[in-house]
């Protein structure tokens, strides 16, 4: 199995300008989101599939390219802004949807009838986001579309889920540090949270062919 971890690792480094940039440009749409649609609410979700998505989009494209090629840098980060932001809104819309519907679903319950579609779109919701880890590479880079690329993310996320789960984690608790001590470290959480995503999302493909 070809494990990609290492590169992952030394990138921490190695691509310190490339992870700086991807956190600025990660946060800054975050930061325009929260002014447009402060909370956690189906707007604010829907709202960062249009303005963050693009961005990961082209942080995921780049960090796929320093775990499998050891090629990064800023100049390809902003290619790729260029080249695959459709691509991220693409993706990140469907999570986005079905999230936002949750929410709409919790907003709304007010007893028994309302149990299986809360429910219902919870677990999606859940499952999405798990899938959504391994999607954006399987987009942008793979080339992968449509109910092909859900299919594929969904057979990773039921063969290797700790990978999204570590992801997430990883995420949240970054997320959970820059809201509780200093927010500057949520500049620095977008790009090793995307190589550990690009990471472990090709050593899985991989393994899936072998």
């Amino acid at each position: 199995m070809t494990n990609h971890l290492p590169l992952a690792f030394r990138a921490l480094w190695h691509e310190l300008p490339l992870l700086a940039a991807a956190g600025a440009l990660v946060c800054a749409g975050g930061a325009f989101v929260v002014f447009l649609s402060p909370g956690l609410s189906p707007v604010s979700v829907l709202l960062s599939a249009f303005v963050i998505a693009p961005v990961w989009a082209a942080v995921v494209a780049t960090t796929d390219a320093v775990v499998r090629e050891d090629r990064g840098g800023v100049p390809e980060l902003l290619r790729n802004l260029r080249k695959h932001a459709l691509a991220g809104l693409g993706v990140g819309v469907v999570p986005a949807v079905v999230v936002a519907l949750a929410l709409l679903n919790w907003q709304l319950y007010s007893g028994p009838l309302f149990v299986l579609p809360l429910a219902v779109s919870t677990c999606a919701s859940v499952l999405l986001l798990l899938a959504s880890c391994y999607a954006f590479s399987l987009r942008v880079t793979a080339g992968l579309r449509g109910k092909h690329l859900w299919i594929t993310a969904l057979h990773l996320v039921a063969r290797a889920p700790l990978v999204p789960l570590g992801v997430l984690a990883l995420a949240f608790v970054a997320l959970l540090l820059g809201t509780s001590v200093t927010a500057s470290l949520l500049l620095l959480a977008p790009g090793p949270v995307a190589l550990f995503a690009s990471a472990g999302t090709w050593t899985e493909k991989h393994a899936l062919h072998r």
